[in-house]
């Protein structure tokens, strides 16, 4: 898949280190995993409700959509294909998808239901569904989601392609898909919602329009258009066709520059949902009681590493990930909002452990011990790479401080603003570790393994290649059913954090509050968002 580092992933991890301008300003701890019982009760129907979003770039296509911004109202306006189990990791078809299937996980057959509709009356049919995936998949039309069509026979990522050999309609309700490699996991990347919607053709016909007033499926649609840094509102589709409908007559998004602003709003009692910025966690903490939500996300913060000398020495890596502190940053600078990372896939998707990296404990004696059979680094001094004006500064420079107690090396901060810094990774001009993140964009593990491992992943910056990991995720890819190709993803992480070509460092969790007007507020990590559908207004 041909991913950029798309600003919903970067702009929620740095929201979520943000905090740390308030390092040490606040307690953490576990907080109350069950949104959806308190505030209002969840008895009543109707009413509307106000959200926090800051400017999206693009609604529509919804094939532009790859930010949280736009994914918070394409998440109401698009219905998804299907939606998966996070217990299981298997398909649920509670969308527009009667079924996605395969005999030998390369030739496809998607079904559709029969009844849906785009809200402006087109039938949603096999058309629809073809007309999105190849207007998608042509590099003209610079579809941010492109890449998920990059698996599907006739992708060409060089020249525009105007119609993929590897789809084909086989009825107005079924479509034919065939990929150009077995991929067991196709029904889970297909419920990555804007990448799949279907296209309405008077979308088609006037792509700027349809960007102002989108023409969806979902169980709300627009009313009226949108108001660029002021606001979108979304009304109750009556024509909705399927299993979950809104429980509110409307949704007002309300626009902010920043989510400080927005909490601010929010303590005001003008807002009736939003996203914490972090650096209001502990404020949050004492006024929200128990409406607030913290779950843990699928982001997984990291250290790249380069693989020239020294740093491509596995001893050293090993070295500098036991020389971490990993609970006690998370305890005193990172307000308690993060989990240690054990493993290079996240807990929140099947094949998670919590014991894979054994290299990943805080153990000082074997740190240093590893650190001077490796010869250490030269000059003694290491230099760590970030991102300036995200709130990083204060675990990077702890890290930095880890090592020096640790390791009796000195270190270098090297911060960068966003445009310079994604330069350097680009050019991978990186001379010491680097701070990366990732959110996953469909809940399957092999979305945190090819994308950033495999011999010329997406976001494989660092250049790590090794046949076995590739073989092992191709063999999970082709696995027969889902517990097979676990194991087969796990196998490749295994060998990843056996090489360690990135220091894992911890895994995200998710920070809303509500006002004592709604209930229903609960976390859904396959959108990253909370699901809007389920909010509820008090009567």
């Amino acid at each position: 898949m041909t991913r950029r580092s798309r600003s919903w992933s970067l702009v929620a991890a740095a929201a979520a280190l943000s905090l740390l301008a308030s390092a040490c300003s606040g307690s953490g701890g576990d907080g109350d995993d069950e949104g959806s019982g308190n505030g209002a009760e969840k008895s009543a129907q109707g009413g509307t409700f106000t959200y926090a979003l800051t400017e999206p770039t693009f609604l529509a296509p919804a094939q532009k959509c790859y930010e949280s911004e736009c994914i918070a109202v394409v998440s109401v306006v698009q219905e998804p294909l299907l939606n998966v189990d996070l217990e299981t990791g298997e398909p649920v078809y509670d969308g527009i998808a009667e079924s996605i299937e395969s005999e030998d996980n390369t030739t496809w057959t998607v079904k559709l239901k029969d009844g849906w509709t785009f809200h402006n009356g087109e039938p949603v049919n096999a058309d629809a569904f073809m007309r999105a995936w190849n207007w998608s998949a042509n590099v003209d039309n610079g579809s941010d989601t492109a890449g998920f069509m990059s698996k599907i026979e006739g992708y060409d990522a060089e020249k525009a392609v105007e119609s993929l050999s590897g789809l084909k309609k086989v009825d107005d309700l079924t479509l034919e898909v065939t990929l150009s490699a077995p991929f067991s996991q196709l029904p889970q990347m297909m419920s990555y919602t804007p990448a799949w919607s279907p296209l309405a053709e008077a979308c088609l016909e006037d792509l700027e329009a349809c960007n102002e007033t989108p023409i969806g499926t979902g169980p709300y649609k627009m009313d009226g258009a949108w108001r660029h840094d002021q606001g979108i509102t979304v009304v109750r589709n009556e024509e909705y066709a399927g299993e979950h409908p809104g429980n509110v007559d409307s949704i007002e998004f309300t626009m902010y520059t920043d989510m400080v602003a927005a909490f601010r709003a929010w303590q005001a009692g003008e807002l009736d949902v939003t996203d914490v910025d972090p650096t209001m966690y502990p404020t949050a903490k004492s006024e929200a009681g128990d409406r607030q939500l913290e779950e843990e996300s699928s982001a997984f913060t990291y250290l790249g590493l380069t693989e020239k000398a020294p740093y491509d020495n596995p001893d050293l890596r090993h070295a500098l990930s036991m020389a971490i502190d990993r609970q006690t940053i998370i305890d005193s600078i990172l307000n308690g909002l993060h989990s240690p990372a054990m493993d290079v896939i996240s807990p929140v998707v099947p094949g998670a452990r919590d014991d894979a990296c054994q290299f990943c404990g805080f153990d000082p004696e074997e740190a240093k011990k590893l650190f001077d059979e490796a010869g250490g680094v030269p000059g003694n001094t290491i230099t760590l790479w970030y991102n300036a004006g995200s709130g990083h500064d204060g675990w990077v420079e702890a890290i930095g401080n880890s090592w020096k107690e640790t390791l009796g090396v000195d270190f270098k901060l090297e911060a960068r603003e966003w445009a310079q810094y994604l330069e350097l990774r680009s050019e991978a001009k990186f001379t010491g570790p680097y701070r990366l993140s990732w959110i996953v964009d469909y809940p399957s593990a092999e979305n945190y393994l090819r994308p950033l491992y495999g011999t010329n992943g997406d976001v494989n910056y660092y250049g790590y290649s090794n046949d076995a990991v590739d073989t092992a995720i191709t063999e999970g890819d082709a696995a027969a059913d889902l517990d097979e190709g676990v194991a087969k993803y796990q196998e490749a992480a295994d060998l990843v954090l056996e090489d360690m070509p990135v220091i894992p460092l911890w895994f995200g969790k998710a920070n809303y509050v509500w006002s004592e007007n709604v209930s229903g507020v609960e976390y859904d990590v396959n959108l990253a968002n909370i699901d809007l559908r389920n909010v509820v207004v008090a009567g």
